[in-house]
């Protein structure tokens, strides 16, 4: 083979050092003697191709093409293959024979498409994947192309290829066109059709999609309508020549398609103002990537032989390639399927946060008194709190009173409308994030820099209220409580300890405000997941419709079901977060990780050090109290800076937002910050421009 190769090359490319290689690895080809050995040796062809290139990987197809210097191997194969016909012959003869003992349905119909098992189920059979060893199968053409990109590296380079180097290496090994191999292939993109088709139909008329579809009888349904539009298309792809029939036919084809995307965008609409599942979500997603298999099957299926052809061809195999590599990835399952349910979910939080933003001194003086009273009703559940810590109970039964009393006064701010600094950030970071997706242009970016203001004096606002007044109200109730019992609420010993328990240099406190960040975040997530929960079941409607409320008064279920509906949010993320809080300790104690399962929370802090102060003489003559002091400092700007990074972070990517938006809005942030800093911590006088958004 080495011999012949040199011969037909051109005298400069005779002595490289790689043909031998690539000799060595042709030969192996065409000389293995069935289906199975082929593969082998095309893998480890193949592999050698892009051996020894690194390129940079991208999320998306359609990055920079590969650079003659990345693809050099694979022009010198080209260039031996277009000058070795003997070689090139063989070459076919053994590609004919794969595709001629191999079924390509199950590739065009099945990569990339979730089975009807649902969410969970598939991501289930995915893990397994992962785990168990997977037979060879020389008729799989899915397994083919797993085995042949085994890295996201590799899928990546696939797609950047220059079209007119996937163009020649098509000339270079498949078969003549009236070779038998293409009988199997024409044969199975009929059928792959044909079972994409069924799958849009039985996933599309499924009673969940069904009932939020435009009414109309079944046989109307553009889910139904496809399969005839393709048999059409089929039949006139199969006349020879293609008649002019087969121009109408695609016609009818595009049409159907654009119906059942119509469908689609009219099932989003029914879902908006409700909840949405995981199921759901599901369901369109396998919908709407049948669809995109479909439309570029009919467009190469109606393309003349040529240039365009072989474009559209490898684009089909980048999608297939990728969605092969990605179908035993949870966490390509999870990201495709969770998005749209964590948009929902950060919308709705969105909406919430509009609340906690004051646009103007009225409401920034309502911020202060709301947050005042919330200081107040802490200083209480900080009594309760360090009475709690002094009875002797597991550490289980310590997290669960501390979480039911944390809970109770979460719940008791929330129906007095009372403002707790740290549970604002997830709101605001969701709001800011769905007005940056619904924003665009100089004007709209400029408007969102003014929230961002608004939304940071309204926090500096909250917390000063919340933190200013639980410190005196806990050194005015450890007062009274002297006067009353003649003792200290608090012995010296205990004190002396929370001073150094909150000290960021004697203690992990800096590690703890993180982790209550942490939480306070994933508090707002479980609101609003139950929130969503509570609308997909129509769960307010149901109880406005309960059975019961013929006896005890229809009118006051239907106020239950309103008062559920506005505020099953709230309880959700309020509950949440209090027995987070509480657990957590009693987590860390049982774990024997209490170094690293700990709470911080800046209010409750403020409460239990300053309870500390009220039962010392000499607080203020003791260092510890100015670290303590330094502590809450590092608690404030933890508790809220990573709660609101997290959910900001987490509602972009939800709702997609480009990072090119991203980057130009931190450029018009920081000139604002350097021109107007009192726009942060004071609210102007009258409401800014953007009042409405």
């Amino acid at each position: 083979m080495l011999e012949e190769l040199r011969a037909a090359l051109h005298a400069s490319q005779r002595e490289d050092p790689l043909l031998p290689h690539l000799a060595e690895r042709l030969k192996a080809f065409i000389t293995a003697s069935d289906n199975a050995g082929r593969i082998t040796a095309w893998i480890a062809l193949h592999d050698w191709t892009r051996a020894g290139v690194r390129i940079q990987v991208s999320n998306t197809e359609d990055g920079t093409r590969l650079a003659s210097g990345d693809t050099v191997r694979l022009r010198l194969l080209l260039h031996a293959l277009e000058a070795c016909t003997p070689a090139r012959d063989k070459m076919r003869s053994g590609i004919a024979a794969l595709f001629a003992g191999a079924d390509a349905c199950s590739l065009l119909a099945e990569a990339g498409m979730p089975s009807d098992r649902g969410f969970f189920a598939e991501a289930t059979g995915r893990l397994w994947a992962k785990v168990l060893p997977e037979p060879h199968d020389a008729s799989d053409l899915q397994q083919l192309c797993r085995r042949s990109y085994r890295t996201t590296e590799q899928v990546v380079r696939f797609q950047r290829w220059p079209v007119e180097l996937f163009q020649r290496l098509v000339y270079a090994i498949l078969p003549p066109t009236d070779a038998t191999a293409w009988l199997a292939l024409r044969q199975s993109t009929k059928d792959a059709i044909h079972l994409l088709c069924a799958r849009v139909s039985s996933q599309g008329l499924t009673p969940k999609l069904r009932s939020r579809s435009r009414d109309g009888a079944v046989v109307d349904s553009p889910f139904y309508q496809l399969g005839r539009a393709a048999e059409t298309l089929l039949q006139a792809w199969d006349a020879q020549p293609p008649a002019d029939a087969a121009c109408d036919a695609y016609l009818t084809w595009q049409g159907a398609i654009r119906n059942c995307r119509s469908e689609i965008d009219e099932i989003h609409r029914q879902i908006g103002g409700e909840g949405i599942s995981v199921d759901i979500v599901f369901g369109l997603d396998v919908l709407t990537r049948c669809l995109s298999r479909l439309e570029l099957l009919g467009e190469i299926l109606v393309s003349a032989p040529g240039t365009a052809r072989n474009a559209l061809v490898h684009r089909l195999l980048s999608r297939l390639i990728k969605h092969v590599h990605e179908a035993r990835s949870i966490r390509a399952l999870s990201g495709s399927n969770l998005r749209m349910l964590h948009r929902r979910i950060v919308e709705r939080s969105g909406e919430t946060g509009e609340h906690y933003i004051a646009r103007d001194r009225a409401e920034y003086h309502h911020l202060l008194l709301a947050a005042a009273g919330g200081g107040i009703l802490t200083v209480g559940t900080t009594v309760i709190k360090l009475t709690a810590a002094d009875l002797h109970c597991s550490d289980f039964a310590h997290g669960l009173i501390y979480g039911f009393n944390y809970a109770i006064s979460f719940l008791i701010l929330h129906h007095l409308h009372l403002v707790l600094a740290t549970k604002q950030p997830a709101m605001t970071a969701a709001n800011l994030a769905t007005i940056l997706r619904e924003k665009s242009g100089t004007d709209g970016l400029d408007e969102i820099v003014d929230r961002i203001s608004r939304i940071s004096h309204s926090q500096i606002a909250a917390a000063a209220g919340n933190v200013v007044i639980v410190g005196l109200g806990a050194f005015a109730f450890t007062s009274v409580w002297q006067l009353l019992f003649g003792s200290e609420f608090l012995n010296e010993q205990v004190a002396q300890e929370t001073y150094k328990s909150f000290s960021p240099f004697n203690s992990p406190t800096v590690l703890y405000a993180a982790l209550t960040g942490v939480i306070l975040w994933l508090s707002s997530l479980v609101g609003g997941w139950i929130d969503n929960w509570s609308a997909w079941h129509r769960i307010p409607q149901g109880i406005a419709d309960h059975p019961l409320g013929e006896r005890f008064g229809r009118e006051r279920f239907t106020r239950w079901g309103t008062t559920w509906r506005n505020n099953i949010a709230g309880w959700g993320s309020n509950i949440s977060l209090g027995f987070m809080l509480g657990m957590t300790p009693a987590l860390g104690h049982f774990l024997g990780l209490s170094w690293f399962f700990d709470v911080r929370h800046v209010t409750l802090s403020t409460g239990m050090l300053f309870t500390a102060c009220g039962s010392l003489t000499d607080w203020y003559s003791n260092g510890f109290f100015l670290f303590a002091m330094a502590g809450i400092c590092m608690m404030f700007f933890l508790n809220l800076g990573v709660s609101f990074a997290l959910s900001l972070w987490t509602a972009m990517h939800a709702l997609e937002i480009p990072n090119a938006d991203v980057r130009e809005l931190l450029k018009r942030l920081g000139k604002r910050m350097l021109t107007h800093p009192g726009d942060f911590i004071l609210p102007p006088k009258t409401p800014m421009k953007g009042h409405d958004l």
